[in-house]
């Protein structure tokens, strides 16, 4: 029989970056701040992130944007015009919460103003934009995938919201991201792409994954010509504390499911 007091209970890894202990103000202090060992961690970081976006052919050519909050009115993000693939630190860039560019040596991307929208309005503490192709067949049809179907698309993506196309990098572009995503941090932007608000920027990468891994999946079932099954209410009940639980918000009021119909039909029911 196993011996109890062998047990191990190894505390999770901790990425998200304590931005609110930091408030460079003087142009001395940002640049100091912009060239600091622990800045230095979080740009290496993004580069990772960019090459996974680009191996996994979620961003073509100079395609998506990355951003790390990283003080009380400083964001980090990736230049413009600049294949995230091939991006190394030199190339991050620094804005303040206007998204004015105050450190880098290479312009910033103009679409980290919705990047900053919705850190403002719901939280999160790092973006990324990209153009995963298995999202975009939806949100280029003005859809959202059908939740209720897998586990843990519901539990890590809860109900993908659609926001109305803007022109890239404009201010409505951003508000209306920002709005969005008070229903779930993983935004479809109308024949555009997605947007993952998250609390550091892997776990960002990591909804992109997901989600595109969801879509691909739904799209897939519907190819041999039967119906798609949801899980019942007490299943959908289930993801829902699961994603509590972990710390994923969950919109007050909102319907267990986003729909009950895809592709022409009513989907059938698994469980109870």
């Amino acid at each position: 029989m196993a011996n109890p007091d062998l047990y191990i209970k190894p505390a999770l890894p901790d990425r998200v970056f304590p931005w609110e202990q930091y408030d460079p103000q003087t142009r001395e202090e940002i640049d100091a701040f912009f060239n600091s060992p622990e800045i230095q961690v979080i740009k290496e970081r993004m580069v990772d992130m960019g090459r996974r976006l680009w191996q996994r052919e979620y961003v073509d050519g100079n395609g998506g944007n990355l951003s790390v909050r990283v003080a009380k009115g400083l964001v980090l993000c990736s230049p413009t015009l600049c294949s995230k693939g091939f991006m190394t630190v030199e190339d991050i860039c620094m804005v303040d919460m206007k998204a004015g560019q105050v450190c880098g040596i290479r312009p910033a991307t103009s679409e980290v103003k919705t990047h900053i929208a919705m850190m403002q309005e719901v939280g999160v503490n790092a973006c990324i934009h990209a153009h995963p192709p298995c999202c975009n067949a939806f949100l280029f049809a003005g859809l959202v995938p059908p939740n209720g179907i897998n586990p843990e698309a519901d539990i890590f993506l809860g109900q993908i919201p659609l926001a109305p196309y803007g022109t890239p990098g404009s201010v409505e572009t951003a508000e209306a991201v920002a709005k969005a995503a008070h229903q779930s941090t993983v935004v479809f932007m109308e024949n555009h792409g997605v947007i993952a608000g998250a609390r550091h920027i892997e776990e960002a990468e990591w909804f992109m994954e997901n989600a595109d891994a969801y879509c691909k999946m739904v799209l897939f079932a519907d190819m041999h010509g039967g119906k798609l099954n949801q899980v019942g209410p007490e299943g959908i009940a289930d993801f829902l504390a699961i994603r509590k639980n972990i710390g994923y918000a969950v919109p007050e009021g909102q319907p267990l499911y986003n729909t009950r119909d895809f592709n022409g039909y009513t989907m059938g029911t698994s469980g109870k």
